[in-house]
């Protein structure tokens, strides 16, 4: 089913469509039903704040919600009872009666819990039984108190603020990051000497090239993120060739061949024409890039969600 048939379908079924978190939404009895439409994923994942209503019986809730998933086990891919949510999830498929046959059924069954006085609707921030509105914060739309959202606000004016004002300093942060790819590189040839640390130090690397450019340079961004990792990744590949030289120089020195550096380059160099001794050193350079992409992914993915994300106002 494409997102225009979705939309139009559950429009039918009594819900009213938002097109940027491409989500579904009804009001019925001061419950909030959510039916995403995730196009890439191929699912269909409804979402009901709620919670157990005193005195009842969540295993009832949770039996109704397995009949169902086993009623239709090839599109139901989960319906489970969280603690303070009902999740379901179906499988979209390519044929669009189908989709909808199962959509209709799942606006059915959420109908008849929501009338069977077993549940009770909640806030999705602080999970009490109080009056929501939907507001759409960042890309996805949720049920929301009067109170929670005042707090969410503030946060979001207080996080905004000191976003805009915070301004880059490219040069500096540079320079700071740079510091921190040198200070990281001593600390992996010195954990070279010691034991094996198999790339692992690239850790160290990578971490203060960020902290590195943060600290002078005030503000990162997606840009400062990938020439940072550039930054790490030279680092990386000097420090263990700077490593393996002092390891050399170290063997030579307990030989009795005194402190014999331009004689320790020499060997790690000649070393490096025997094909094998390259390749023995793939899986260490790959583990130690490896750790570089992974860190640089999580900053991404950090910087992402620790943006302040806009709050709309209630949708309802």
């Amino acid at each position: 089913m494409t997102e225009s048939e979705f939309q139009e379908f559950m429009i039918t079924m009594g819900y009213r469509y938002n097109e940027k978190a491409k989500t579904a939404f009804n009001s019925f009895e001061g419950f909030r039903n959510l039916v995403d439409f995730n196009e890439k994923e191929s699912r269909y994942s409804l979402r009901l704040d709620c919670m157990i209503k005193q005195g009842e019986d969540a295993s009832k809730v949770a039996e109704r919600l397995e009949k169902f998933r086993l009623e239709h086990k090839n599109n139901v891919l989960k319906a489970v009872l969280g603690k303070k949510l009902i999740s379901i999830t179906l499988k979209m498929t390519i044929d669009s009666d189908i989709d909808k046959e199962k959509l209709r059924e799942l606006v059915r069954l959420m109908t008849e819990l929501c009338k069977s006085g077993m549940l009770v609707p909640v806030c999705h921030i602080c999970a009490r039984e109080r009056k929501t509105g939907l507001y759409v914060v960042g890309k996805e739309v949720t049920a929301i108190c009067d109170s929670c959202i005042a707090r969410k606000r503030r946060l979001y004016e207080k996080r905004k603020d000191l976003f805009i004002k915070k301004k880059q300093n490219m040069s500096a942060g540079l320079i700071g990051a740079v510091f921190g790819a040198a200070f990281g590189a001593m600390i992996h040839i010195l954990l070279y000497q010691l034991f094996p640390v198999y790339g692992t130090g690239s850790v160290f690397i990578i971490s203060l090239t960020y902290i590195g450019f943060v600290i002078t340079g005030h503000r990162a961004t997606k840009k400062s993120g990938v020439i940072c990792a550039l930054i790490a990744f030279i680092a990386f590949i000097a420090a263990e060739y700077a490593a393996m030289i002092l390891n050399t120089a170290i063997l030579i020195e307990r030989e009795g061949g005194g402190i014999a550096l331009s004689e320790s380059i020499y060997i790690t160099n000649s070393s490096f024409e025997d094909t094998a001794n390259l390749w023995a050193l793939v899986p260490e350079l790959s583990i130690g890039v490896g750790i570089i992409i992974v860190i640089g992914i999580a900053y991404l993915l950090k910087r992402k969600y620790t943006r302040p994300m806009k709050i709309s106002k209630n949708i309802l």
